[in-house]
């Protein structure tokens, strides 16, 4: 009779084993495996409708939409681009121009106190909702201006 029962569960545990299937979060992203992703997770039950359940997806955009809009992203892709060219390009100069005790258009105010120092003469006012400023440095022979509109130089004399 024992040999029987042994018998019995050696050839019937196979079919009462069901596989499982755990939802576990690795790297901020859900993944399916078929063990705990802890020790005591209960497995995810997964009801997938039919194939023919499916609702099949359909794209309504015309292939030409597709392409102006890929092209559209290309373009202004290409412009940020060119953007970020123009300010490290922009930089080079202002660097150059501080270390070379000189004034270039774009500067902010600090920059120019960092190339030139601080100014004789100061005057500020209001244009068209601009704060505009123009800065006057003595020199033995003539003088310096620095003109600013919004805390960036838009031209000097030298």
């Amino acid at each position: 009779m024992r040999k029987g029962i042994i018998f019995a569960l050696l050839f019937t545990a196979p079919v009462m084993v069901q596989a499982g299937v755990y939802t576990c979060e690795v790297n901020g992203r859900k993944v399916y495996q078929s063990t705990p992703c802890s020790p005591g997770d209960v497995p995810t039950r997964i009801d997938a409708p039919a194939p023919s359940d499916t609702p099949a997806v359909v794209n309504t955009r015309s292939v030409e939409e597709l392409r102006k809009d890929l092209e559209e992203r290309r373009a202004r892709g290409r412009e940020i681009v060119e953007q970020r060219a123009e300010e490290a390009r922009k930089n080079i100069e202002i660097k150059r121009a501080i270390q070379d005790r000189s004034v270039a258009v774009g500067m902010t105010t600090e920059q120019v106190i960092s190339s030139w120092g601080r100014p004789a003469k100061r005057t500020i006012s209001m244009s068209s909702g601009y704060a505009m400023e123009h800065w006057t440095y003595s020199g033995r022979h003539a003088s310096r201006h620095v003109y600013f509109k919004n805390g960036e130089v838009i031209s000097f004399t030298e």
